[in-house]
């Protein structure tokens, strides 16, 4: 049995050689896992703003269809009146719109209203789309509407929601070229 290195009692510390190792080591591996972290972050903020607003969609389409009224989904600075923009980043809401005017009236059915934080997550309409509405066979009343969302941590990613003139809406995991800048 060959003796102990060091005697019984006495506990051994690292020198400063093994720590200055061990830091560089470590910060070289930082180094690499914070950029691509950044990364699966922004893309969770996408994909969150991105199924948000798929759903809000959907549920405005659904309500025209399920109760025969036009249903309109607008975006919203404060959560209790539409704004007029092109801007969807802080939210939107949906409302049955029994007048068919296309404005929040009082007496109208809020159906849901989804806040963002705006500072993670820009949202626009093209063609300066304020709103989009149902009717009650589905469709989409006007063009062919295109959001782009767009990463504030990263201009490189975005994704884009595409609501067709029937209605339908479909996601692609990219925006188009020079979307986000």
């Amino acid at each position: 049995m060959s003796p102990p290195r060091h005697a019984p009692g006495h506990s051994r510390g690292l020198s400063a050689i093994e720590l200055l190792a061990v830091l560089a080591v470590s910060s070289v591996v930082l180094s690499v896992a914070v950029p691509s972290l950044r990364g699966v972050t922004a893309n969770t903020r996408l994909s969150g703003a991105s199924n948000a607003l798929v759903t809000g969609l959907q549920r405005a389409r659904t309500e025209a269809v399920s109760t025969g009224r036009n249903t309109v989904l607008c975006p919203s600075l404060n959560g209790m009146q539409c704004s007029d923009s092109s801007d969807w980043s802080a939210g939107w809401l949906v409302y049955r719109d029994q007048n068919r005017n296309t404005r929040f009236d009082a007496g109208e059915q809020l159906l849901q209203v989804q806040m963002l934080d705006a500072a993670q997550v820009s949202i626009r309409s093209n063609n300066g789309r304020r709103r989009v509405t149902y009717r009650s066979l589905g469709e989409s009343e006007g063009a062919n509407t295109t959001f782009v969302l767009c990463s504030r941590q990263d201009p490189a990613r975005g994704r884009q929601v595409i609501v067709a003139n029937s209605g339908r809406v479909r996601t692609l995991d990219h925006a188009p070229p020079d979307g986000c800048r």
